[in-house]
């Protein structure tokens, strides 16, 4: 069995009583995190771990604390009960890739030029960024067909990854307003979200869409909402 994580959401920064707190910000609420949290929250932001990395990186940045740190177990399973924190279990990666992302919305997500620069030079100062992967990062901005068509589809309206699988099947480029949505991915009362994403799994396209996505989601183009 493989299973993944990854983060939901974004976070925000509020100044309370003149410090710093951070939250996560997920479907328009914000949801208040500790500092250990956090910790696990930025590591998965913007990428997909299994379970052995992210304890790896959990045990080598608590090092640097000089405090006694609960079990990782502890707090991702309190992230994953509160979907601030999505993981996906399968018995090959593609499943379990699927799994975590089926019913999580696409969100777009684009940094400006100079705040893009500024988090890449701050991963690289971090370690989180090989020199040569924020080379890669400042001068991206090119998209391959399947991820520019699935910017053009997310922009029009959230989907989740099965509904963009669905939307691929179906030739679907125009959900631009509720009733199109509703007519194109659900046509008759029996169909919901839990119903496409458990058909969807057996789709052509579901394997193209999933690394579509994650891609996406790698490079720091699109964040993952949960309800």
């Amino acid at each position: 069995m493989m299973t993944f994580y990854c983060a939901v959401g974004s976070y925000r920064l509020k100044i309370e009583q003149g410090h710093k707190v951070p939250y996560i910000q997920k479907l328009g609420v914000l949801h208040p995190i500790s500092t250990l949290e956090f910790l696990i929250w930025t590591t998965l932001l913007w990428e997909v771990m299994t379970y052995q990395e992210l304890k790896e990186a959990y045990v080598e940045q608590c090092k640097g604390l000089g405090m006694d740190t609960p079990p990782l177990d502890t707090l991702l399973d309190n992230l994953v009960a509160r979907k601030l924190v999505v993981k996906g279990v399968g018995y090959t990666g593609v499943d379990a890739l699927y799994n975590m992302l089926a019913d999580a919305f696409v969100i777009p997500y684009e940094l400006s030029g100079v705040k893009k620069t500024a988090t890449a030079v701050k991963l690289f100062l971090k370690g989180r960024l090989s020199f040569m992967e924020t080379v890669q990062v400042l001068r991206s901005g090119s998209m391959t067909a399947d991820e520019a068509r699935v910017v053009d589809l997310i922009r029009q309206t959230p989907l989740s990854t099965a509904e963009l699988v669905r939307c691929f099947d179906l030739n679907l480029r125009d959900v631009s307003t509720p009733d199109k949505l509703l007519a194109g991915l659900y046509p008759d009362e029996s169909s919901d979200q839990a119903h496409i994403a458990n058909e969807e799994i057996f789709s052509q396209n579901t394997t193209p869409v999933l690394q579509t996505v994650a891609n996406l989601y790698l490079d720091r183009k699109v964040i993952l909402e949960y309800a």
